[in-house]
């Protein structure tokens, strides 16, 4: 039987050798049929690539992503497939906080029908800390149900990593039945020290993607992790891993894998995705074909799909790259699953349908918004109140504050905001204050919010807060920036209230403008919305916005 496509004259390389070989990459259907000279293979209707003397390498694979990043995951998908990226395992907490689990399916479901490999994962505690964030979004039955799934292949990131250490039984549980059905657990370990990682590692977490600088690395490596080098929008961390690299790259990098942690939309069009990460690994000083080993056949291996992903050899997935360069490997020509998919950066195919309207069991049902909702009743006295200072672009502070009061509510100065965080059914309110996010804001309003994806509000003018936070809930959810009666920005999320229907282009303008517009509003911040995104995120220190206030992480304790 002859082989439908030959890709000839490249140069293979070959990460299980470490070695770039000369010859043919024969491909039959979905699959690597032969590697070598393949003349004895090609027929009449034999499509025959030249390769050009470029790079033949196998696509990358980004082992923890975000698909949920304002961008929707189909959109998502289509976007990082056209950079070579063929491969995804979805950390999916926030979309599905924002859908529940019956649209968070259907749309995983609709995923395996392209031509990438999409892996996903079931949140198993979400939120963190239901005694301040509200219950848990999903119910066990939703747990099991999607764990159902062949391709949900974990547990999505413990971000409360210390449930695991003092062994909540519900949350072990959990771990249990995971376990039962071959299923991993990935770990979110952020400045846990050697004894609370053994405390993790020996209750079944496989994987960590929150080392931030080569001692971290170690510490994993030591106890059995496979750890996961983060470089994103999130972090830069690659150079502060280069230590504990070459520390035990004469021994086994077969557990380093490199990773996103989500790149935003407008940072996907002018980086890339994995072909940028592992540019930046060689950049760092990592030899490149090592670093497309950690990007390939690495991450195939951690989840258990080695045998048909990873690597240029017969009986894998034809996930082919055709790239110019190893040290900037950003492909020229992808083939997804046999298919040539992408050129020049640019799809040659639609591999997905539009996400079309995605009902949601978690709707908005806020009503009556009105300016007097956003204001805060003032203490007696003159006791300065703790506030939430903006250290960078996501860890807080506390900082306390003497607030002057008006007729009985606070009044704060220009450079603190009233901040807001109301639940999707209306009946949980946190009240507090945000300083260092900016000056004489009017009302800035989202509906995402990390973990819980409630409606959050910041600003200065409770008139202008109402008024953006209705703009934001229209259509099912949103951002919206008003200042001085008009609004001035908005970004419509309506898979969710956390996910754009809109390409990632569109997104990213969307952003751009929203950001530059709350800079134009007294802001200092890079990227204001993706602070005010992770406000109410208890994955990271210190002081965080939740239903029942100010919740300072290090006390475990509600400090406004």
């Amino acid at each position: 039987m002859k082989a439908d496509t030959i890709i000839r004259n490249g140069k293979i390389v070959n990460v299980y050798t470490g070695e770039i070989l000369e010859g043919d990459v024969a491909v039959r259907g979905e699959w690597i049929d032969y590697v070598g000279d393949a003349a004895h293979l090609e027929g009449p209707d034999t499509l025959v690539e030249d390769a050009r003397g470029d790079y033949v390498l196998p696509g990358f694979f980004d082992a923890h992503a975000h698909m949920d990043l304002f961008y929707n995951p189909l959109a998502y998908a289509e976007c990082v497939l056209a950079r070579g990226t063929t491969g995804v395992f979805n950390d999916g907490h926030d979309l599905a906080s924002g859908v529940g689990v019956d649209s968070y399916l259907d749309i995983f479901d609709r995923l395996q029908k392209g031509p990438m490999i999409i892996l996903s994962g079931a949140p198993a505690a979400l939120p963190p800390f239901p005694d301040v964030e509200g219950h848990e979004c999903w119910s066990q039955a939703d747990f099991e149900k999607t764990l159902e799934k062949p391709y949900i292949v974990s547990l999505s990131e413990i971000v409360a990593y210390m449930k695991i250490v003092k062994r909540d039984t519900d949350l072990l549980e959990r771990f249990r039945y995971a376990q039962g059905l071959g299923k991993r657990i990935e770990g979110h370990t952020t400045g846990a020290n050697w004894d609370r990682l053994s405390a993790v590692a020996r209750e079944g977490v496989l994987s960590c993607h929150e080392s931030l600088n080569s001692q971290d690395v170690l510490n994993r490596l030591r106890l059995g992790f496979t750890v996961m080098l983060r470089h994103g929008s999130i972090r830069h961390d690659m150079e502060s891993y280069m230590e504990a690299i070459r520390a035990v790259q004469g021994f086994d990098t077969s557990r380093l894998i490199l990773v996103t942690d989500g790149i935003f939309a407008d940072q996907l069009l002018e980086w890339g995705n994995m072909d940028w990460v592992v540019s930046e690994a060689v950049r760092c000083g990592l030899d490149p074909i090592r670093a497309i080993q950690m990007a390939t056949i690495n991450p195939a291996r951690y989840f258990g799909i080695d045998s048909t992903a990873g690597a240029i050899a017969p009986g894998k997935f034809a996930n082919i790259l055709i790239a110019p360069s190893l040290k900037r490997p950003t492909p020229r020509k992808v083939f997804g699953k046999g298919l040539p998919v992408a050129e020049e950066g640019e799809l040659l195919v639609r591999p997905y349908p539009p996400p079309g309207e995605t009902a949601t069991s978690r709707p908005f049902r806020i009503h009556d918004l009105h300016k007097d909702i956003f204001r805060i009743a003032a203490r007696g006295g003159a006791e300065p109140v703790p506030v939430i200072t903006i250290v960078d672009r996501t860890v807080t502070r506390r900082e306390d504050v003497t607030i002057p009061s008006e007729d009985g509510f606070y009044s704060p100065p220009e450079d603190v905001l009233l901040a807001f965080l109301i639940s999707r059914d209306g009946k949980r309110v946190g009240r507090g204050f945000l300083k260092g996010f900016a000056r004489g804001l009017g009302g800035l309003a989202a509906t995402v919010a990390h973990d819980t994806h409630g409606l959050q509000v910041v600003g200065s003018d409770p008139a202008d807060m109402a008024m953006a936070a209705d703009e934001a809930l229209r259509e099912g959810g949103g951002v919206s920036l008003v200042q001085g009666g008009r609004v001035r920005a908005r970004i419509p999320l309506p898979m969710g209230g956390v996910c754009s229907m809109k390409s990632v282009p569109e997104v990213a303008e969307e952003i751009k403008t929203l950001n530059r517009e709350v800079r134009a509003c007294g802001s200092d911040l890079e990227n204001p919305l993706f602070t005010l995104a992770f406000l109410t995120s208890t994955a990271v220190l210190y002081i965080r916005l939740t239903y029942k206030g100010v919740f300072d992480l290090r006390s475990g304790k509600i400090i406004f």
